[in-house]
């Protein structure tokens, strides 16, 4: 993975190259004219190439307020031994020193430096809406996990043979399908989302699995009613804290954030336990059932409830958590459809526009298939919901390790001052 350390002191580059930690590229960004001009600079660089070079690195030094990026892709890419790297992930390093004596400049780099390596702006404005509330609830559900003996499972994966697979959502069309469901029920794996809960339950459908992954307070709002306590909730660490409090078993997935990444390398080195990530590119409950249900072979996958649209006249179906927030809202002149209706428009936007050409290239390549448009086919042949999961108990021996990662920058995706805060209270 190339990183780039940006405007900053060379000392910063030299210790990297004498201790690379795994990185094979380097790149070194300099756009002060008077700094990269002077003799001393460029003395020095020759002799950090010449560094490079017998600890067999590669490194890239770049020049002037708009370096051509294309062209340093290219030069990466042409480097022997790095097909196997990661070259779309790229991290700005910033100097102290150098932000505080520069701002303007580096806030001018900054941003084309985004613009060019940073492409998914909605997945950037989640992430900074949301990295002090991920970081906060990680470590708060992990310690309430390990003072309060709940029961949970880290997930490693499903495995069975051909099965019908069904992901329910929350759009009105969930509605339409309640029959099929219903009917079909025993020959159905269901995950439903935890803002289909409401409505799945209230008409006697009991899921196998709930899915929750958001950590916003409005989560609560999705549970507040009678949930069987036996069904298990698929989430991760960084979830809502409310749903920690529930009875009902957690089975922990590992999502990628960093401070996931952290204990899937404890339970590497420490536990030999796997602990697999799950990729989800669309960024939506639908992506990450699809990604976790992957090792099913042959199987059928059956949505419901999916549009991210509002439909007749309502943005989701009855029944959900929106309905218990809004409905102290509405009153004769402002109804509960018409407050609602805001959550989704007529046209799909931003992340639920990403969500959905995800779901329509699964469509087309994986045989997932709306449970509306499959009501014509046949459902006789014989299939149950009988299906294995891998998983295993237990945390990883220390948290300290994490004071490690609290002084390093974590790209934006967690928030330094929020975790250095919690680890004060679980290290005493």
């Amino acid at each position: 993975m190339p990183v780039i350390l940006g405007v900053g002191a060379l000392h910063i580059l030299r210790s990297y190259l004498e201790d690379p930690n795994h990185h094979l590229i380097v790149v070194f960004w300099e756009p002060h004219k008077e700094i990269y001009e002077l003799s001393e600079f460029q003395r020095e660089v020759q002799n950090l190439e010449n560094l490079a070079k017998t600890k067999g690195l590669s490194v890239f030094f770049i020049t002037g307020t708009s370096p051509n990026w294309l062209e340093l892709k290219t030069k990466v890419q042409n480097i022997e031994n790095t097909s196997n790297l990661t070259l779309s992930k790229w991290s700005l390093y910033l100097s102290p020193s150098y932000e505080r004596i520069f701002p303007e400049l580096v806030g001018e780099c900054r941003n084309g430096f985004q613009s060019q390596f940073v492409s998914d702006g909605v997945n950037q404005n989640t992430i900074q809406h949301f990295r002090r509330l991920w970081t906060h609830n990680y470590l708060k559900n992990r310690m309430s996990l390990l003072a309060e003996g709940k029961k949970f499972e880290w997930f490693q994966s499903f495995s069975s043979k051909k099965m019908r697979v069904l992901f329910v959502g929350a759009s009105p069309g969930l509605e339409l399908d309640l029959g099929t469901i219903q009917t079909e029920r025993q020959s159905l794996l269901i995950f439903a989302s935890d803002t289909a809960l409401g409505y799945l339950l209230f008409h006697g459908v009991i899921p196998d699995y709930i899915v929750s992954f958001d950590s916003g307070r409005g989560t609560a709002y999705h549970f507040l009613l009678e949930i069987p306590p036996h069904i298990p909730i698929l989430t991760w660490l960084g979830g809502s804290t409310y749903i920690f409090d529930l009875p009902n078993p957690k089975i922990l997935v590992n999502t990628g954030h960093p401070l996931d990444q952290i204990l899937e390398h404890q339970f590497r080195e420490l536990s030999q336990q796997k602990w697999p990530h799950y990729p989800n590119a669309s960024l939506n409950l639908l992506g990450m059932v699809l990604s976790i249900t992957n090792s099913i072979e042959d199987r059928e996958v059956f949505v419901s409830g999916v549009s991210y649209l509002a439909e007749r006249g309502k943005s989701h179906c009855a029944g959900t958590g929106y309905e218990r927030f809004y409905l102290p809202e509405t009153n004769r002149k402002k109804s509960l459809e018409l407050t609602t209706k805001r959550l989704y428009s007529g046209e799909r936007k931003g992340k639920n526009q990403i969500a959905w050409e995800e779901f329509r290239k699964k469509e087309s390549l994986s045989g997932v298939q709306f449970l509306s448009e499959s009501k014509q086919k046949s459902f006789q042949t014989k299939s149950d919901n009988t299906h294995s999961l891998q998983s295993f108990q237990g945390f990883p021996p220390l948290l300290a390790d994490l004071a490690k990662w609290a002084n390093q920058d974590q790209s934006g995706i967690i928030h330094r001052k929020t975790l250095n805060t919690w680890l004060r209270f679980s290290l005493s």
